[in-house]
């Protein structure tokens, strides 16, 4: 994410009037980032699961239309008890998509003394030799089958993200996933990240998804070559989500707008095959 220091020309459009909150433009075929003083501890959108793809990691903040959509809100709460809220407005002629977020954009701050919400991680540390579960429990998940055939595929631009099983035992869940690049072009990958979000719903517009942070990995990636394909297992604490719920699994490419998002249903979890 060092890269992320680059981006510090981005200014925002202003509505005028003295209640007129900062416009954040964008659009379906880019990336949009707001990056913040403070971690991330909760976001909300008027805007659902279905319509757009968001993700916070950290003091960074994604998001980025499916499609055409209307003006709608975001409203985000940081570590240092701040409270922003901004107008999202479509624009797939927008030139700006990266946001440096000032401390005198937030409507409202919590005293000191008020503030009772702990920050969450800004980054999830996955070493590269993962020292933390023996190895012999990696070779096991390893060995285990490839049982999930059905509703495990996420496909954007010659690219895959598979869910090939869940596994668990007395304290952990594991997922193995495989990175297939059918494309002639090399797939460096910025980060993935996990949250858990809500179904769609008919019922309310808003959606809010909380992080989830491995323990650990087998191995970290970060390129899959062209016409290539590898695997990679996330180690988690023990859990479990609800049926109006799924698990995302974001894949984003470094230096691209190749991003794709795989949701895991709740039945994969709460069958996971046991170790």
């Amino acid at each position: 994410m060092k890269k992320l220091l680059f981006l510090m020309g981005a200014s925002f459009l202003l509505q005028s009037g003295i209640s007129a909150q900062p416009r954040v433009m964008w659009r379906r075929d880019k990336v949009t980032q707001l990056i913040f003083p403070a971690d991330i501890v909760k976001f909300r959108t008027g805007y659902t699961s279905d319509d757009a793809v968001s993700q916070s990691d950290g003091r960074v903040l994604y998001i980025q239309p499916i499609d055409v959509l209307p003006e709608s809100n975001l409203n985000v709460i940081t570590s240092d008890g701040r409270y922003y809220a901004f107008d999202v407005c479509y624009d797939n002629a927008a030139t700006t998509v990266n946001y440096i977020i000032e401390p005198s954009m937030a409507f409202f701050q919590e005293t000191a003394s008020a503030v009772d919400i702990a920050p969450e991680p800004a980054v999830v540390s996955v070493p590269d030799t993962a020292t933390e579960t023996p190895s012999r429990i990696w070779q096991q998940v390893r060995n285990m089958p490839d049982y999930i055939r059905v509703n495990n595929v996420a496909r954007l631009q010659k690219l895959a993200i598979i869910l090939n099983g869940v596994y668990a035992d007395a304290e952990y869940v594991y997922f193995r996933f495989s990175l297939e690049n059918g494309s002639n072009v090399p797939f460096d990958v910025d980060y993935i990240a996990f949250s858990i979000g809500a179904k769609k719903s008919k019922k309310t517009s808003t959606q809010e998804r909380v992080q989830l942070y491995p323990v650990d990995a087998d191995k970290q990636i970060h390129r899959v070559d062209a016409k290539s394909r590898c695997e990679v297992i996330y180690r988690f604490e023990k859990f479990t989500i609800g049926k109006d719920k799924v698990l995302l699994a974001e894949v984003l490419e470094a230096g691209g707008d190749r991003n794709i998002v795989l949701p895991v249903q709740e039945h994969f979890i709460i069958d996971a095959r046991h170790l």
